[in-house]
C-alpha cells in the first residue's frame, strides 16, 4: 500500500499527513509526502525542509515515510508522480473557509479529475477518532455507483458501517432508477460490512442532506464519485460542497472520468 501526500508545509496538508499516518494505522504502507516547486532553484530547500519536517515526527511515524520534491504544477504533477510511483490513495488537503468553498473546491477538483487514483480529501480537522460510519450518497446514474466497490474495500479494513443515502423520487419511473441503483449497491456491499440505506426526504440540497445526517449519525468520512454529466445538476457543485462539508469530515473522492464501469474495483484496500 503507498500512500501520497501533497505537501506545501501549510496547516491544510499537515493535517492531510495527520490522516494519513491515522489510516496507514489500519492498512500499512509507505508514505510519500510530495512537494512541488517552480524551478530547480527552489528543489535543495524544499528537500532540506521535507527532510526535517519528517526527523520531527515521533520515530514510530518515521518508518516507511518520505518525502519527494519535484518542479511543476499541482494540477499536472500530483498525478503524473501518483501513475508514475504506484500510489495507491492519494490524501490530499484542502480548505473549507467560508466564503472560499468554491474557489478551493474547484482547485481540488481540477488535481482529482487528472488522476487515476483515489482521493481522500481532508480539511484543516485532523483526525479526532477512527472511521466508523462512512456516508455514500447514490442518484439516478450509475456512475454515482462507481465508488461502492472502494468505499466497502475501506470500511471492512475499518470495521466500519456504510449508510448509503438518497433523495427521495415521487415519479414512479424515476424511483425504480433508484431502487435499482440502491439494489446494485447492497448487492456490492452484502455480507461485506454493516450498512444501511436511507432515503433523505427534506426540502434542501442534496449536499446539505447528506451533511446533515451525517452530523446527526456521528459519520466519520464521505465518500462520493466526481463526474460531470451527472443526471443531478451542477455536480461540480456538490462535488466541492461535499469535500469542503461544515463538518470538515474527509471525503473519499472516486473520479468516474477515469472508471470505464461500475464494476471496476479497486482492490488495493484489501492488500
Amino acid at each position: 500500500m503507498k500512500y501520497l501526500v501533497p505537501y506545501d508545509f501549510t496547516p491544510i496538508t499537515r493535517s492531510a499527513l495527520e490522516h494519513a499516518l491515522s489510516i496507514r494505522n489500519d492498512i500499512p504502507g509507505e508514505i510519500e509526502l510530495l512537494h512541488i516547486v517552480d524551478g530547480e532553484n527552489d528543489r535543495e530547500q524544499a528537500e532540506f525542509t521535507l527532510t526535517g519536517l519528517i526527523s520531527s515526527l515521533p520515530e514510530d511515524q518515521q518508518d516507511e515515510i518520505f518525502g519527494k520534491v519535484r518542479v511543476g504544477s499541482i494540477y499536472k504533477d500530483i498525478a503524473q508522480e501518483a501513475d508514475e510511483g504506484d500510489a495507491d490513495l492519494l490524501v490530499m488537503g484542502t480548505h473549507g473557509a467560508k466564503g472560499l468553498q468554491k474557489i478551493f473546491g474547484s482547485r481540488a477538483i481540477k488535481v482529482i479529475t487528472s488522476s487515476n487514483t483515489p482521493f481522500i480529501v481532508t480539511q484543516a480537522k485532523g483526525p479526532e477518532k477512527e472511521i466508523e460510519l462512512i456516508v455514500l450518497p447514490v442518484d439516478l446514474s450509475k456512475e454515482s455507483l462507481q465508488v461502492v466497490s472502494v468505499a466497502t474495500n475501506l470500511a471492512k479494513r475499518f470495521n466500519a458501517a456504510i449508510h448509503v443515502v438518497c433523495k427521495a423520487e415521487s415519479d414512479e419511473y424515476l424511483s425504480h432508477r433508484l431502487r435499482n441503483n440502491i439494489n446494485w449497491a447492497k448487492m456490492k456491499i452484502s455480507d461485506e460490512v454493516d450498512y444501511a440505506v436511507v432515503e433523505l426526504k427534506g426540502d434542501e440540497s442534496l449536499a446539505d442532506e447528506v451533511i446533515d445526517y451525517a452530523e446527526k449519525h456521528g459519520a466519520d468520512m464521505f465518500a462520493i464519485t466526481h463526474f460531470t454529466d451527472s443526471i443531478l445538476p451542477q455536480f461540480d457543485s456538490f462535488t466541492q460542497e461535499m469535500i469542503t462539508n461544515r463538518l470538515e469530515l474527509p471525503t473519499l473522492v472516486l473520479s468516474a472520468k477515469q472508471v470505464s464501469d461500475i464494476n471496476s474495483n479497486y482492490t488495493f484496500i484489501g492488500m
